[in-house]
């Protein structure tokens, strides 16, 4: 081969690797063990937070409600010190422009799949809806993006395969970074270390599968999820909900379309968001890959605001919590009938009877024997149920809000 030939092929190899940017991970071995963490600046949260792993800030405090950690907390310490000097070496060598990347537009996301590298938005930037990152089958891949300015992620489900991992997914951000989650309950995970210069904010309910680190901002947390370990979350939520049912009931029914290692679900309610009791447990499916449902009944809820909420446990004792969902549940004021058993009449006793839209009586197999409505008059008080046969039925009474009061009676 003459030696044109091979300076010839050496210059194709070289232009054949510069299409593929290598990426390499920030140096931070002083704030890896930290899941949330701020050098300057106060850690805020409402609602209930869990974090896995340590939480700390050099120069702030930590307010708000408590936070449900794993990890050990550092404010003001030697760790906390280390930590904040490696994010601020990181963010000194920053660039959202110059050096060897691949340029992103914005938005970006939106269904996109990307390979490990570089990457680099010179602005402001925006996030949303599904990224694909595909290691190639390389578990040790690197992804890092540098934003060259606030960059916000809404509903951003930052999805991994071809064995990569969270750990080596970094956004260093030259600004603010917003965590915003639209759809309830949550969807979506992001996934990734953040090392940002500002702010840190997330919405109520948010997912983060990584670190949460800012050089010099406040952080903001809202009934966050943040796991900073490769340990799956239990449980892929896809619906919860609280409603109000019959016989002064409320009906909670939730889905999952994927479970792993999970272990059961701790329904739990409140009346101000604070104090939070257990009501019951549901054992979970374990493994799933499929819709399971589920659902629990609260026979005896409280009068007024019902607060309720999922505590998604693993085998091995890690949680999260599902979004808060709220109902109003109003008892029915008195509501009597008499007498009970009854033979030829019963009476309707209620405080208000212009207020009642409907009577039902049904039987034991749940066929209605009697149902009457209020059309443009009051109903009646008294209920004629001397034709119905000796047996045990059940009268339903609905009143103008389409709350149900339910009672059981004899019949002669």
């Amino acid at each position: 081969m003459t030696r044109i030939a091979i300076i010839i092929r050496c210059a194709a190899l070289i232009l054949c690797m510069a299409g593929k940017i290598s990426a390499q991970a920030p140096t931070i071995p002083n704030a890896l063990g930290f899941a949330v963490f701020t050098g300057s600046g106060a850690i805020t949260n409402s609602g209930t937070t869990t974090v896995q792993g340590s939480v700390g800030t050099h120069t702030g405090s930590v307010t708000g409600s408590p936070i449900i950690s794993t990890g050990l907390s550092h404010i003001n310490d030697q760790a906390s010190i280390d930590a904040e000097t490696d994010l601020i070496n990181v963010l000194a060598s920053f660039s959202a422009t110059g050096g060897t990347c691949q340029t992103l537009g914005t938005p970006f996301g939106s269904g996109a799949t990307l390979t490990p590298g570089n990457y680099c938005l010179g602005s402001a930037g925006v996030l949303t809806g599904d990224l694909t990152l595909d290691g190639g089958g390389d578990a040790s891949s690197i992804f890092v993006f540098n934003i060259g300015g606030e960059l916000t992620a809404t509903d951003a489900n930052i999805i991994l395969t071809g064995q990569a991992s969270w750990s080596n997914v970094y956004f260093i951000v030259d600004g603010a970074f917003n965590l915003n989650q639209t759809s309830t309950p949550a969807t979506s995970i992001f996934r990734g270390t953040a090392i940002t210069r500002g702010a840190i904010s997330l919405s109520s309910g948010s997912i983060v599968q990584g670190r949460l680190l800012s050089a010099a901002g406040a952080i903001n947390l809202q009934g966050n999820t943040v796991y900073a370990a490769e340990t799956p979350l239990p449980v892929t939520l896809t619906s919860f909900t609280a409603k109000i049912g019959e016989m002064q009931t409320i009906l909670l029914k939730w889905t999952t379309t994927a479970e792993t290692n999970s272990d059961r679900f701790e329904i739990q309610r409140s009346n101000n968001g604070k104090v939070w009791n257990q009501l019951a447990t549901i054992t979970a499916k374990g493994e799933s890959t499929v819709l399971s449902s589920y659902q629990y009944t609260d026979a005896k809820p409280e009068n007024g605001t019902n607060l309720y909420r999922l505590k998604m446990i693993d085998k091995d004792e890690t949680f999260a919590y599902s979004r808060i969902q709220s109902t109003e549940f109003k008892m029915l004021a008195k509501t009597e009938l008499y007498p009970n058993p009854a033979v030829d009449y019963l009476t309707l006793s209620v405080d208000d009877i212009s207020l009642i839209q409907r009577i039902q009586i049904s039987n034991i197999l749940g066929a209605n024997v009697y149902d009457i409505r209020k059309v443009s008059s009051d109903l009646s008080s008294n209920l004629d149920v001397k034709n119905l046969p000796a047996g045990m039925y059940i009268v339903r009474v609905t009143n103008n809000t389409g709350k149900i009061a339910s009672t059981k009676i004899l019949k002669q």
